[in-house]
């Protein structure tokens, strides 16, 4: 049966069913909104936590950065701290060393009027390159010592490097009979110029930070080959350079004609005949035990082994070490000289025309067919008050020069003693040098 009051009550409620129907469903939508932004805020909470302990770290590793800095601020305040001690260290260094030259220039002068070494001293101070005013003491005190004979160089790193002067002269006034011909010896000719005077190291050379000194109470320098020997005199400044043959020809023809010819270190810290005469052994030893280095300490013999018999001579020349020598080779037994004390590069020697002979004492080599040049540069005797030594020659390849001596060549080591038996890379500890120096 159809009831109308129902069907009325129903078609009556629809909208209002519609209605409700539209507000759950706008419920439903915000619910569904919120739910979302629940989701995004929790997202956004996480992240937010992470950003919260990364900002954290940062602040952590930025502290620790804080304390880092100031770690280093304070070690720069100490290394500054240090650095102005160290400065006030220096400025009192340096007033006390200028005190120290005052009073070297006061003993100085005291010893020139003393002595009457003004006009020495006028003379030396026109001829030697002016020394930092600190330093300048040491030099003038050893000048003052010696009378003018030996001076004191300074190198390009400011060590001090003590040298002898020998003065110039004539051929004809060191042998009157001839046997060197006449004029101006060659160790005073530098190409066109002349030089009142040459000076030699007054010790056997060492090296020091790559620089070759002349120094008293070293052990001389050895296991240097030749290249090596030059280039360390070479370094050590303009005007320094490696003994030349011409050198050594003039001390040792200066000495012989004043009828001394100096001994040395011939036997192990002693002379080989004069035995009382001794000296410090680098190693310490004996002297005379052929154990150990019998190499001497620089100039700490008696006068005898200085080059004219006084404490300011030049000391050394004779045993000890054999010395390279520069401005003269030997080429399959054919000997090139250089023409002067200029010292060319050695393809600027000049061919003698003459052939050394084998081993045999120096004296005895036959000079037949020898110019002037060779005696006057000592490779050959001139015939008269020639000095000892022997020739040690090998005939084949290039062989460049020593001269002196060794600490066990006995009565073979002298003036005249010539060493042409070895290449130019050779190195032991009985061959060493000496520099020379010449004022730029």
């Amino acid at each position: 049966m159809f009831d109308a009051k129902a069907f009325e009550y129903t078609a009556a409620m629809e909208p209002r069913r519609q209605q409700m129907n539209a507000v759950a469903d706008f419920v439903n939508t915000k619910a569904d909104e919120v739910f979302s932004n629940a989701q995004f805020a929790d997202t956004a909470s996480g992240q937010a936590g992470q950003s919260a302990t990364e900002a954290a770290q940062s602040a952590a590793e930025a502290s620790d950065s804080a304390q880092e800095a100031e770690l280093d601020r304070i070690a720069v305040a100490d290394m500054r701290d240090e650095s102005v001690s160290l400065a006030n260290s220096a400025a009192s260094s340096a007033t006390t060393a200028a005190n120290k030259a005052g009073e070297a220039q006061a003993f100085r002068d005291q010893a020139a009027q003393i002595s009457g070494l003004d006009q020495v001293e006028q003379a030396v101070d026109a001829a030697l390159p002016t020394a930092p005013a600190l330093i300048d003491g040491l030099r003038r005190s050893v000048e003052a010592a010696s009378g003018g004979r030996m001076t004191v160089f300074y190198t390009s790193g400011g060590r001090p490097s003590y040298f002898v002067r020998q003065p110039a002269f004539l051929c004809e006034d060191i042998a009157p009979g001839g046997e060197l011909g006449s004029g101006l010896h060659e160790a005073f000719k530098f190409g066109a110029e002349t030089d009142p005077e040459i000076w030699v190291g007054a010790y056997p050379g060492v090296v020091m930070g790559g620089e070759a000194v002349s120094q008293p109470g070293l052990a001389p320098g050895y296991s240097i080959n030749y290249d090596q020997a030059r280039a360390a005199c070479q370094a050590a400044g303009a005007g320094f350079d490696l003994m030349t043959i011409w050198d050594w020809a003039a001390v040792s023809l200066w000495c012989m004609a004043r009828g001394f010819e100096p001994r040395g270190n011939t036997n192990h810290g002693r002379h080989h005949d004069n035995r009382w005469e001794t000296a410090a052994r680098q190693d310490g030893g004996i002297p005379g035990d052929t154990g150990g280095i019998g190499n001497i300490l620089g100039g700490s013999g008696p006068a005898e082994w200085r080059h004219d018999g006084t404490m300011s001579g030049i000391s050394d020349l004779v045993g000890n070490v054999w010395e390279w020598l520069s401005g003269m080779k030997m080429v399959d037994a054919r000997v090139f000289l250089s023409p002067d004390n200029a010292i060319p590069s050695e393809s600027g020697y000049s061919d003698t025309l003459f052939d050394l002979p084998s081993n045999r004492t120096w004296s005895t080599v036959d000079n037949t067919g020898a110019d002037d040049a060779l005696k006057r540069a000592l490779i050959v005797p001139k015939g008269v008050d020639d000095p000892q030594g022997y020739l040690y020659t090998n005939l084949t390849g290039e062989r460049l020069p020593f001269r002196g001596g060794a600490r066990g060549s006995g009565a073979f080591a002298g003036l005249g003693a010539l060493y042409l038996g070895l290449a130019r890379t050779y190195s032991s500890n009985s061959f060493g040098f000496r520099p020379r120096f010449r004022n730029p």
